[in-house]
């Protein structure tokens, strides 16, 4: 009797979990991305890496850790630069090999390359130069950045105010660039010629109109709405009114929540058999 009721308990739990809102959809992933932290050490004068976890009070380990050793930065892996107010913070070129997942320049001082990014995100008063191929940037409020190589993707988005006031330019190509508000998209550009993207503030685009087009497909890649990066950081998030925004790519999407009702239904049958047996 004991096994025939937690044949039963499980047939339940099956089927509370199919049940669940979100659990169709599974995500597919080769392997859990780690989440790697920057910090700038005022008293030493240096940059100290944080691997899995963020606290404000460790010492870290040398940025040599970043390509080498176990816990290096790995293909796929997510960093955040965590805020600084030092500018001497920028006087250092941090270099990353791995392509990461997530770039976050958390308010911050920095200049660092990777070797490329699904995701840039480079929040409010940040001061950045950012070397490696971006998919998807957002640059947020006053932020001021400077993307060395190719763009695909760049939104420049106003938070706290409606217009937005951040200052970029873009050593490579831009596919797509968008200004953007609570309000939605305000205004949006495509295929820039490499060199030539300079956004400066209030004073908008100042690339010359021989250089891009004001008309073309949308985005290159969907991009998703918020940053995939853990709470340590604070993200200013895209205009949620933006119909773009809700093109969220599902990864791996299946029918999961069939296949566990048929699982429970299964093992409750078994169960059914096995106390007729027990009898």
């Amino acid at each position: 009797m004991k096994k025939f009721n937690k044949l039963v308990a499980l047939a339940a739990a099956a089927s509370l979990i199919a049940l669940l809102p979100g659990a169709g959809t599974m995500r597919v992933s080769a392997a859990t991305p780690t989440t790697h932290y920057l910090q700038y050490d005022t008293d030493q004068h240096e940059w100290r890496l944080q691997t899995g976890s963020f606290s404000k009070d460790s010492g870290g380990k040398d940025l040599y850790y970043l390509n080498e050793g176990d816990e290096k930065v790995n293909d796929g892996d997510i960093l955040v630069v965590m805020a600084n107010d030092d500018s001497a913070g920028g006087g250092k070129n941090i270099t990353v090999n791995a392509h990461l997942s997530n770039l976050t320049i958390n308010s911050a001082n920095v200049v660092i390359s990777v070797g490329g990014a699904d995701e840039c995100h480079v929040n409010t008063d940040s001061y950045a130069a950012i070397t490696g191929n971006i998919t998807n940037a957002y640059v947020y409020d006053t932020a001021t950045c400077t993307f060395h190589s190719n763009v695909t993707n760049l939104r420049m988005i106003a938070t706290i105010e409606n217009t937005v006031d951040t200052t970029v330019t873009v050593g490579g190509t831009v596919g797509y660039a968008c200004t953007a508000n609570a309000g939605g998209v305000l205004k949006e550009y495509y295929n820039f010629k490499a060199g030539t993207f300079n956004f400066a503030k209030a004073g908008g685009l100042m690339t010359d109109p021989s250089d891009y087009s004001t008309s073309g497909n949308g985005p290159a890649a969907s991009a998703p709405a918020a940053n995939t990066a853990p709470a340590a950081q604070t993200q200013s998030k895209p205009a949620a009114s933006s119909g773009e925004y809700d093109a969220v790519p599902k990864t791996g999407e299946g029918n999961l929540s069939s296949w566990l009702l048929v699982a429970s239904a299964l093992c409750f049958g078994g169960c059914l058999v096995l106390r007729k047996k027990a009898r």
